[in-house]
């Protein structure tokens, strides 16, 4: 018999996949002339917060994915000349993924603009009901495999 906490956790866990998907599923993020997919958007997004250049490990680690996962995503990103592929100068193992000097000048109005579109998820919220929710998300623990 499963008890009470052990419901609640999976319709919680129902609930959220739900509604996450819902922000992104009704909208199409434009790149200049390209679309973007939610995992390029991260991908994006965890560049331009990590001064226009991150290593492919740190960006497996920050989406929970292997490396290889991240080449395919970046594939994308390279081929729409988003983002490009440079050795590592400390490491000539690794490669950094770096944003091109175009898409460096695109990014803050693009961040800007996919961040008013997905808000409006949360319109129904009062200021109030956002601040607990904030307080209430920030208060998951993030696991570490």
């Amino acid at each position: 018999m499963v008890n009470k906490r052990q419901e609640l956790l999976k319709d919680l866990i129902e609930k959220l996949s739900r509604a996450i998907h819902a922000i992104h599923s009704e909208q199409c993020f434009s790149f200049g002339n390209n679309t973007l997919r939610k995992q390029e958007i991260m991908i994006l997004f965890f560049i331009y917060e990590n001064k226009g250049v991150s290593s492919v490990k740190d960006l497996a680690n920050f989406l929970h994915v292997t490396s290889g996962a991240i080449t395919q995503f970046t594939d994308g990103l390279v081929e729409k000349k988003i983002v490009q592929r440079e050795e590592n100068s400390e490491d000539r193992r690794s490669i950094n993924i770096k944003l091109t000097a175009g898409s460096e000048k695109m990014i803050v109005d693009f961040r800007k603009k996919y961040i008013e579109s997905a808000s409006k998820s949360f319109d129904f919220f009062s200021d109030s009901e956002l601040e607990k929710f904030i307080k209430l998300i920030e208060k998951i623990k993030t696991n570490n495999c």
